[in-house]
């Protein structure tokens, strides 16, 4: 443990519970930031999805090619 010798100067009683909240205050500062300087986390969390766009590319020649070249042999 990196700070045992802390244990000796304050309680866990006391410590443990103010690393927690302290974890707690972060964590929701952190997502509150998100959600205010996001235009995408607001509507995912509103339940509207994105609009998905995709790209149809060709069959990959590889495969053709090897089907011709069984059949002839």
């Amino acid at each position: 443990m990196i700070y045992g010798k802390m244990w000796c100067v304050v309680k866990p009683s006391v410590g443990i519970p103010i690393i927690i909240g302290a974890v707690a205050v972060a964590s929701f500062s952190v997502h509150l930031a998100l959600t205010l300087n996001t235009t995408w986390v607001k509507k995912f969390l509103n339940g509207s999805a994105a609009q998905v766009s995709s790209i149809q590319t060709e069959a990959p020649q590889v495969a053709s090619l090897t089907l011709q070249e069984a059949g002839r042999k």
